[in-house]
């Protein structure tokens, strides 16, 4: 059971250096090469930190100066890590910031990394969950071992035995997963699922739920509404412990962006409002601000429109900010 004060959020998964090399290679060069720290699980660890939650990360680290330097970045954040140590290297992924995650123009570097060669066996589950109301996880974990796979349902088991509430973004990585298909690991973890975050195109490659109405691919059209009611109707019959599932929905055209997303929660299906520019600098970590500001209005018990009104925001300000995370120029109490 959970103790009274429990009130942090428990984050899994890797942490990566992000490395930025131009589009037009003048890094070569310059012989200076950007570097972020970045991973799914991190980067919304990061944006609750930011907003003054408490919150833990369980990763693994290299036990080198590496390591170390990690460790007292996330420590002058705020944020608790707890890190599975040996000898390895952190894991890496090169990507431009005119690059997106969903396509070919990231190079991964994971495997073999000291996250992909872990068996997460150091730290017990009372420590691991010591004060924690909120767990956190990203579909990205795991494809990246059958050890991560493993400790992504017992952490899940575990929280869901503890009356923990259980987040998951259904991220798609094609390179991750390496041609397998993911939907049956995935399925198995629903049933300790409460909030699900997505899209209609990750639901139907994660669950097998299709899409069934006719998409002509334009920001306006009106059955992506439709789909993604549909599908979220779908997901609370099949799992019915998921009470929140959120969509979101990004429209890119060479620079333009169009934004907006839903949440279905208790019935009711609700819409954000809709965001665009002519313009946007980074495409990275859009998702995993959204991730956490929905975390952030759920735990602050906001009305649920606010909910999804602050995380669409936050997501589509992301878009404007360089780097994984946001920085202090998004702040979820001054939106």
């Amino acid at each position: 059971m959970q103790d009274s004060f429990s009130n942090k959020i428990l984050c899994f998964g890797e942490l990566l250096l992000h490395f930025v090399p131009d589009s037009k290679g003048n890094w070569l060069n310059e012989q200076s090469l950007k570097t972020f720290i970045g991973g799914a699980e991190y980067n919304v660890a990061s944006a609750l930190a930011q907003w003054n939650n408490p919150v833990k990360l369980l990763s693994a680290l290299p036990e080198n100066f590496i390591g170390n330097q990690l460790e007292n970045q996330l420590k002058n954040k705020g944020i608790e890590i707890l890190a599975e140590k040996c000898n390895g290297r952190i894991g890496t992924f090169y990507l431009s910031s005119e690059g997106d995650m969903q396509n070919t123009s990231v190079v991964y570097d994971r495997f073999p990394s000291v996250f992909t060669q872990s068996d997460f066996s150091h730290f017990p589950f009372d420590e691991i969950f010591s004060e924690v109301n909120w767990l956190h996880i990203s579909t990205i974990t795991p494809a990246l071992s059958e050890n991560a796979y493993q400790k992504c349902m017992n952490l899940m088991q575990e929280a869901s035995s503890r009356n923990i509430t259980v987040s998951l973004d259904l991220n798609y990585r094609a390179a991750l997963w390496q041609g397998k298909n993911p939907s049956e690991k995935i399925k198995k973890m629903m049933p300790f699922v409460n909030v699900l975050m997505g899209n209609i195109w990750s639901i139907q490659q994660f669950l097998d739920i299709p899409i069934e109405y006719e998409l002509n691919g334009s920001f306006e059209d009106e059955n992506l509404l439709k789909q993604a009611e549909k599908s979220a109707s779908e997901i609370q019959k099949q799992f019915p412990n998921v009470e929140i599932v959120a969509n979101t929905f990004r429209f890119t055209k060479a620079e333009e962006v169009n934004y907006y997303a839903t949440m279905f929660i208790s019935q009711q299906f609700l819409v954000s409002e809709k965001y665009y520019s002519y313009k946007i600098e980074e495409r990275v970590g859009s998702g995993d601000s959204f991730m956490a500001a929905l975390i952030h209005g759920k735990l602050k018990e906001n009305p649920v429109q606010q909910i999804l009104d602050d995380a669409a925001k936050v997501a589509f300000r992301k878009l404007f900010v360089k780097g994984d995370t946001i920085d202090e120029s998004i702040n979820i109490e001054k939106l």
